[in-house]
C-alpha cells in the first residue's frame, strides 16, 4: 500500500461529506482509499466517522493506528482520551489527557478535558487547579469563573460582580453567555427572581443562536420522529431479552434522576451504572432507522442495542444495570417489549422547581433546552405521556417524587428497593459515596448530603412565568 501519496481530492471528498454529517458515505470512500493508502489522516478520520456513528472501539482502533503511523500529539490524544470517556474508561481518558499535558502544559483543550473527567468521577481540588490555572492565562474569560462559582459560590467574589455588572457590550460570545448567567446567579441570591429570568433567558437564547441547527434536529427528533416510531412499534415484535434486567431510570433534566441512580447503585447489590448513554438514540441514528416498517433498518434492533451497550462500557457479566438516559421515557413502550425483566423508574419534581432548575442549569448538549417555550412543549409531552401510562397501568412504573424523596429518603427509597427487588442497606442513602461517577450536571450535588426541598419559593417563578405567557396547567 503506498504510504505516501494521498492526494488532496481524495480527502477533500472526505471531509465535504462529513462537514454535510453524511458520515455512512464517508465510511465507505474511507474504507476504499484504506485498501490504496496506508496513511495517519484517512486513520484519522476512520477514527473521526467511527466516533460520530457511536462505534467507540473501532474509533480507537483507528486512532491508535493513526498515532503509530505519525507521532503522538495534543491532537490525537485528546480525540483518544474522548473515546476513553465514551467507553467510561475514566483510567484510560486521564492517563491520555495526562500524556497530552506532559506535550503542551498549556494547552487548553487537554485541560479542559481534565476538567470535566475529574468533574464526573468527584476530584474536585483538581478542577479548581486547573481552573485557577485557566484564569491566570484568561483572567477575564467569564466561563472559568462561572465554573469555579457553581463548584463554590466563594468564587463569587465583590471584584467579579463589578468586573460582570461593569462590561461592556462588546464582550465575544463565549464572554456574553456567562456573564449573563453570573448576573443570572447574582439575583438568584438576591432573590431578584424576575431579573434573574431575564439573564437567564438572554443566555439561553445567545447560545441557541449559534446551534440553531442541531436544536431543529433534536427538538423534532424528540416531538415528532421518536413519537412516530413508538407509535408504528406497537405492532412491531422486537427480539426479546430475559436475561438482563436492566434498570430505567426516567425523567425529566434536573429531576433528580442522579441522585435515584446514585441511590440504586451505592448499596450492596452488584448494579452497573451507565449513567446518559443515549443507547436507544444512537442506534436509531447509526442505523439511519426512520420508519419502522423499514425492516431491514429494524432488523437486530436488540442485538444492535445490546452491542451499543458494550460500546460505551457495559460488563456482560452484569444481569443488572442502570440507564438514565433522557429520551427513554419517550420510548418506554420499545423498551418494555425489548427487556421484559426490565423496571422502570420515574423521577417526578414539581414542574415549577424542575423547570428553573433546568434554565439554571444551563445544559450545552441539550439543545432544546435553550428555549423556554421549546422548554415546556418538552415538559407537557412527558406530563402527558406520565398521565397516560399511569392511569392504563399498561406498564408497571414506580414513581418517585424528588421532594418525598429529599424529605423522608429512608422510607422512599426503601419503596423504591422493594419495587426494584432489591435488598435496602443504610448504605444506599449514605452521604460521601466517593466512587459514584456522573456526567451530567448533577455530578456536584450527586456527591453532597440528600437536602431537603422547600418549594415555597416557587410561588414567585409562576407568577413570573404567566407573565411572560406560559399557561400549563402543570404549572404549579
Amino acid at each position: 500500500m503506498d504510504q505516501i501519496n494521498l492526494g488532496d481530492k481524495e480527502i477533500n471528498s472526505v471531509t465535504k461529506l462529513i462537514k454535510l454529517g453524511k458520515y455512512h458515505e464517508a465510511l465507505q470512500e474511507l474504507k476504499l482509499l484504506n485498501k490504496k493508502f496506508n496513511h495517519f489522516l484517512i486513520n484519522w478520520y476512520l477514527g473521526h466517522v467511527y466516533f460520530k456513528l457511536h462505534n467507540y472501539s473501532e474509533a480507537e482502533n483507528y486512532i491508535k493506528k493513526s498515532i503509530n503511523l505519525k507521532s503522538e500529539d495534543t491532537l490525537n490524544l485528546n480525540f483518544l482520551g474522548e473515546i476513553y470517556l465514551e467507553k467510561n474508561q475514566y483510567t484510560n481518558a486521564i492517563a491520555a489527557f495526562e500524556k497530552s499535558l506532559k506535550i503542551d502544559r498549556e494547552n487548553k483543550p487537554t485541560i479542559l478535558n481534565l476538567i470535566k473527567s475529574n468533574l464526573n468521577i468527584g476530584n474536585i481540588d483538581e478542577c479548581e487547579k486547573y481552573l485557577n490555572f485557566l484564569l491566570k492565562k484568561d483572567p477575564m474569560n467569564f466561563s472559568y469563573h462561572y465554573s469555579l462559582i457553581k463548584i463554590n459560590e466563594k468564587y463569587l467574589t465583590k471584584n467579579l460582580i463589578n468586573e460582570v455588572q461593569n462590561s461592556s457590550d462588546k464582550l465575544d460570545f463565549n464572554n456574553k453567555i456567562y456573564s449573563n448567567l453570573i448576573l443570572a446567579k447574582i439575583n438568584e441570591i438576591e432573590k431578584n427572581y424576575s431579573n434573574e429570568i431575564k439573564h437567564l433567558n438572554i443566555a439561553h437564547e445567545i447560545y441557541r443562536a449559534k446551534i440553531e441547527k442541531a436544536f431543529i434536529q433534536q427538538y423534532t427528533y424528540l416531538t415528532e420522529i421518536l413519537p412516530k416510531l413508538v407509535n408504528q412499534c406497537k405492532n412491531f415484535e422486537f427480539t426479546t431479552n430475559s436475561k438482563l434486567h436492566p434498570i430505567f431510570i426516567m425523567g425529566l433534566p434536573r429531576s433528580g434522576t442522579s441522585l435515584v441512580e446514585r441511590i440504586i447503585t451505592s448499596g450492596g447489590n452488584k448494579i452497573q451504572s451507565l449513567g446518559e448513554s443515549d443507547v436507544f438514540d444512537k442506534v436509531i441514528f447509526a442505523n439511519q432507522i426512520h420508519n419502522i416498517t423499514e425492516t431491514d433498518n429494524i432488523k437486530n434492533f436488540t442485538e444492535k442495542v445490546l452491542a451499543q451497550y458494550v460500546q460505551q462500557g457495559y460488563l456482560e457479566e452484569n444481569i443488572k444495570f442502570t440507564d438514565k438516559s433522557i429520551s427513554n421515557f419517550l420510548q418506554i413502550e420499545i423498551l418494555y417489549k425489548i427487556f421484559p425483566n426490565a423496571k422502570f423508574v420515574y423521577c417526578y419534581r414539581n414542574p415549577t422547581a424542575n423547570l428553573v432548575g433546568l434554565l439554571r442549569s444551563f445544559l450545552p448538549n441539550v439543545f432544546w433546552s435553550h428555549s423556554l417555550k421549546n422548554v415546556c412543549v418538552i415538559f407537557d409531552q412527558y406530563f402527558k405521556k406520565l398521565s397516560k401510562i399511569t392511569n392504563e397501568k399498561l406498564i408497571d412504573l414506580h414513581v418517585v417524587e424528588l421532594e418525598k424523596l429529599s424529605n423522608n429518603s429512608e422510607i422512599v427509597s426503601k419503596e423504591l428497593f422493594k419495587y426494584l427487588e432489591l435488598e435496602w442497606t443504610p448504605e444506599c442513602i449514605k452521604t460521601d459515596n466517593k466512587n459514584v461517577i456522573s456526567k451530567t450536571a448533577s455530578n456536584l450535588q450527586v456527591r453532597k448530603p440528600i437536602q431537603k426541598h422547600d418549594l415555597s419559593y416557587t410561588a414567585d417563578y409562576i407568577k413570573i412565568f404567566k407573565q411572560m405567557g406560559l399557561d400549563y396547567e402543570w404549572l404549579i
